[in-house]
């Protein structure tokens, strides 16, 4: 079934985007839209637990809906387990939602759709494992790139949401960490490149010796920062190898509300295709993505930022696994330096309006 438009007003809105980090982001534009257009409604957001703080203080979000996926995932071979997810079911099932919004599209996304009982229950005509038969209004979107998509389902049932929406709010808490280190490294906002060499895939890696240049180059004009998450810090020392002064490893030190804050105080960030490209936008940061085995028509860099992509004939494979990942070995660090000293030279026109503080 489809529509043209939704066929009735909603009070209680369920978004369904468990994950990851930059894939929340790019729905940013649908909760905007949505409280544009039903200022009176009340919005909620099933997302997984380790992504929940990315969102869970912003105002325009009036409940999120915690998902475990390490734990409910263990339902098959497990009775304690089976029982989290039946309880969740029933949860969603309690919440009388009028809408659910399902960005992720997967069958696991479609179950929690269907389990709502939702008059409206719209997705993507193209989601995968079978998902789009829990929907009764399925859409197939013109765009390509993975922010359009969204905006252009929410626009398909009437909401009036923007480009421009995909923004973030930094929590006070986490803006008090990015002050405080910033103070205490005679810093000032803007004042800093960020580097996040981490990636979820092994193929979308910047080589560590590439880094390394890249680093060392920058940090002779300003203060490099890297980031990353507990278990990136090895990664992270590795590209700053070598650099005797200006770059400073934050890997570990921050969660996900800082990593935000952070980037939202530098000057700009250089990463892979990661999280750090969509927050840069929405935080109001310029950025450089390194890109290899993805695609920048359908997840590159949004509102601004600019693409290194490595020219290869299999470039864009979407591969996560690849006995050379030529396509990253060959972007130049030195087109990578020269691209960030742009960036440097452009913090001081950098427009604010998107660097939103609850």
């Amino acid at each position: 079934m489809t529509a043209s438009k939704a066929p009735s007003q909603p009070e209680r809105v369920l978004i369904i985007k468990p994950s990851a980090l930059g894939d929340v982001v790019t729905a940013m534009p649908v909760l905007r839209g949505l409280k544009r257009t039903f200022p009176e409604c009340s919005v909620s957001w099933l997302v997984n637990v380790n992504c929940e703080d990315l969102i869970s203080h912003d105002s325009d979000l009036d409940e999120i809906v915690a998902f475990d996926r390490r734990k409910m995932g263990k339902a098959w071979r497990s009775l304690s387990a089976a029982g989290l997810v039946v309880s969740f079911l029933w949860k969603l099932r309690r919440s009388h939602f009028d809408w659910v919004l399902d960005l992720q599209g997967l069958l696991r996304s479609g179950i929690f759709t269907r389990a709502t009982g939702a008059s409206v229950r719209a997705g993507f005509a193209s989601a995968r494992e079978g998902a789009a038969w829990f929907y009764n209004h399925r859409f197939s979107p013109e765009a390509s790139h993975t922010v359009d998509r969204n905006i252009e389902l929410a626009q398909h049932l009437g909401v009036d949401a923007r480009s421009e929406d995909m923004t973030l709010q930094i929590a006070p808490e986490a803006q008090q960490f990015a002050d405080e280190f910033m103070s205490d490294n005679n810093l000032q906002a803007g004042g800093f490149i960020a580097c996040v060499p981490p990636t979820r895939w092994e193929t979308k890696l910047y080589p560590s010796r590439h880094w390394r240049r890249v680093v060392s180059a920058l940090a002779k004009r300003t203060t490099v920062v890297l980031l990353g998450g507990p278990g990136d810090r090895d990664l992270c020392q590795a590209a700053m190898q070598g650099t005797e002064s200006g770059a400073i490893n934050l890997a570990g030190q921050t969660g996900v509300r800082e990593f935000v804050a952070m980037i939202g105080a530098s000057g700009g960030v250089i990463c892979g295709d990661s999280a750090a490209s969509f927050i840069a936008p929405a935080v109001g940061v310029d950025s450089i993505a390194l890109i290899g085995p993805t695609r920048t028509e359908r997840t590159g860099p949004y509102g601004g930022g600019r693409a290194i992509v490595g020219d290869t004939p299999c470039q864009g494979c979407l591969k996560k696994q690849c006995s050379h990942i030529t396509c990253m070995q060959i972007i130049n660090p030195d087109e990578v330096i020269e691209a960030a000293g742009v960036m440097l030279a452009s913090v001081s026109n950098r427009p604010t309006s998107n660097i939103i503080q609850r």
